[in-house]
């Protein structure tokens, strides 16, 4: 898990897989970053090396858009694969924020 703070944009990336055996940690790792940074109007959450993401894991990413927008904050997602765009359109996360696939990255 790795973050850093661009001008006002928080990028959390969390280098595993979005799944049930992580997502404790994930959520404190998240929690914690944001409560650190209170200066950022914007998180960004880079999911390049996300090759799965089960019910818990979007059920983390939701809860990580709340706890953004509870703060006036955007959020959004880069660097997802197709894998990752299917769950994330089954579950219509695509309506609730915007993400961008790994050919939209510069």
């Amino acid at each position: 898990m790795k973050s850093r703070v661009e001008t006002d944009t928080l990028l959390l990336t969390p280098e595993t897989d979005l799944v049930a055996s992580r997502i404790e940690s994930l959520r404190t790792f998240f929690a914690e970053e944001l409560q650190r940074h209170p200066e950022v109007i914007r998180v960004v959450l880079e999911v390049h090396g996300v090759e799965t993401v089960d019910s818990l894991g979007v059920n983390l990413i939701v809860g990580l858009y709340r706890e953004a927008a509870a703060a006036s904050r955007t959020m959004e997602i880069t660097g997802a694969n197709e894998k990752f765009m299917k769950v994330a359109s089954f579950f219509r996360l695509p309506a609730i924020f915007t993400i961008h696939q790994e050919k939209d990255r510069p």
